[in-house]
């Protein structure tokens, strides 16, 4: 495979292979991307952490074992320099005038309510959730060479509103206006752009007592793994999506259709 030839996906919060970011990388490995994965450590090696916390080097061998080229960018995308940085690298580990795919699944969330919060608190929110997402697509957009390729971009929301978590839910809708509002001004450069709302899904958080409720809750049963969404990233980024763009998509088993009513 030529380096003009070569599909490269840029994947972000590739930190704990029971994330949304890992199934995801591994469903674009699948269907025939290479992987630039971005991730980050708040402590870096100071402070160790549990096993499978932060764990993207394990990801990358064994997506490498498989056939995939894989490169790894630590970054905090509170720093509004971390995407020009993160796109360099996927330059140069590939050899590619731009970057295919950008899946911004990175997330800072705290809890903290409307009378709780602090300024701070609410602004890392915005930085590392929203500003790092717009400057993300703000990059890979100046740098995309369209060629006869279209460009991806797939970021992601939650079920809104949410309580005791105002400034994650204020991060996540500005995220939603930014997709809307970049599928709308980037089309004319060949890129869709949409976002993914997974609802409750188990990535690790969840007890077995809030598993057992939100399944009681939920039409389809059972709370939503990294494995529901992943196709769905794949999808997206594929030539069968080629007509889905400015899209807010549910992809949470009927949980935001049963909270409407």
């Amino acid at each position: 495979m030529t380096p003009s030839s070569k599909r490269v996906a840029l994947v972000t919060g590739v930190g704990r292979r029971a994330g949304i970011a890992a199934a995801v990388a591994q469903a674009l490995a699948a269907d025939g991307w290479n992987l630039l994965l971005n991730y980050w450590r708040p402590y870096g090696d100071e402070v160790p952490l549990p096993a499978g916390e932060h764990d993207a080097a394990e990801l990358a061998k064994e997506l490498r074992s498989a056939g995939t080229e894989v490169a790894l960018h630590e970054d905090d995308l509170t720093d509004p320099e971390a995407p020009a940085r993160i796109m360099d690298t996927a330059e140069a580990g590939f050899g590619l005038g731009s970057v295919g795919a950008l899946i911004s699944a990175a997330a800072h969330s705290t809890n903290d309510g409307v009378l709780s919060v602090t300024s701070e608190a609410f602004d890392k929110h915005i930085h590392a959730n929203a500003r790092g997402t717009l400057l993300l697509t703000q990059e890979f957009a100046r740098r995309f060479e369209r060629n006869s390729a279209t460009g991806h971009v797939v970021n992601f929301t939650t079920g809104l509103p949410l309580k005791d978590e105002v400034a994650y839910a204020a991060s996540k809708a500005a995220i939603e206006a930014i997709t809307q509002s970049s599928a709308l001004e980037l089309a004319h450069l060949g890129i869709r752009v949409n976002c993914i709302d997974p609802g409750p899904n188990d990535t690790g958080w969840m007890t077995p007592e809030l598993l057992e409720s939100v399944g009681e809750r939920i039409p389809l049963g059972r709370a939503g793994t990294p494995a529901d969404v992943a196709p769905l990233v794949a999808f997206l980024c594929s030539d069968a999506g080629a007509w889905i763009t400015g899209q807010i998509i549910h992809a949470d088993g009927g949980w935001s259709t049963a909270h409407s009513l």
